[in-house]
């Protein structure tokens, strides 16, 4: 994996997450400090949100989004069913052949 890639795409992700975040707020005329008293955080930690930082847990992200009545929208991120890759490697595991299990022989 492109370790400058990887850094580039989540930076951006980031920042596209804080922008949506932050249109949200401006079109409900909330303050960042209205945001920040509903979802119990710092008016800053809503600021540094917004502008896409790594550092913000990711419960404050959820808490931002569930306030702002996009929970719904949460749903399909990080779903196992659109893991193609995971799926290919777990069919890999499976047996080729599947035998049929001997019967035990009660010994008493």
């Amino acid at each position: 994996m492109d370790q400058v890639r990887f850094l580039e795409d989540v930076t951006v992700r980031l920042h596209e997450y804080g922008e949506r975040v932050r249109t949200s707020r401006v079109r409900r005329r909330w303050s960042k400090a209205d945001l920040a008293e509903r979802i119990g955080v710092e008016r800053r930690t809503v600021a540094r949100l917004e502008q896409g930082e790594p550092g913000v847990g990711m419960g404050v992200f959820l808490a931002a989004l569930w306030v702002l009545g996009l929970w719904d929208t949460t749903g399909e991120l990080a779903n196992p069913e659109a893991d193609k890759v995971g799926a290919f490697l777990e069919m890999q595991r499976q047996p080729r052949r599947v035998r049929r299990q001997q019967e035990k022989e009660l010994d008493f």
